[in-house]
């Protein structure tokens, strides 16, 4: 019998995903791949002060960039955008929170890419883009600004 390979994006999510469980222990929630409307959620991240942490796991190789405006794998755009897709799911969650909890959550956004060498300082409209070995840091040390 042959087992089926798994896909490149399928093994990075899984990859983060694991990651993301050395949080538990630590009072982190983690809840991996959330469908919803609009597609799926790869791995939303309650903190214990209530802070949420939406990451979208992209499987690329090479080199991440950015204009200013846009995400770019070895100086090309991505086929779909993934920052409007990460702005899609905040507003879903945002709204599900307001309707099932009355509360407008502090959400974080995360495109991680595993496989891939990110050369991104600050965040690109809003959303933190990084590789995974420093993503668990990130959500630790996450501190909101005024």
């Amino acid at each position: 019998m042959v087992i089926p390979k798994e896909p490149v994006w399928k093994a990075a999510e899984r990859r983060v995903g694991e990651a993301l469980a050395g949080l538990l222990l630590d009072g982190y929630l983690i809840f991996n791949d959330i469908k919803f409307r609009y597609g799926n959620i790869d791995h939303v991240v309650v903190r214990p002060d209530g802070t949420f942490v939406l990451t979208e796991t992209k499987s690329q190789t090479g080199r991440v960039t950015s204009d200013g405006r846009r995400i770019l794998v070895n100086g090309r755009q991505l086929k779909t955008n993934p920052i409007s897709q990460v702005m899609r799911s905040i507003r879903w969650v945002r709204n599900l929170a307001k309707r099932l909890f009355g509360k407008n959550p502090w959400i974080v956004a995360v495109l991680v890419f595993p496989n891939a060498k990110v050369n991104i300082k600050h965040s690109v409209k809003r959303v933190n883009v990084m590789d995974a070995k420093k993503l668990l840091d990130f959500i630790r040390s996450y501190s909101r600004r005024a």
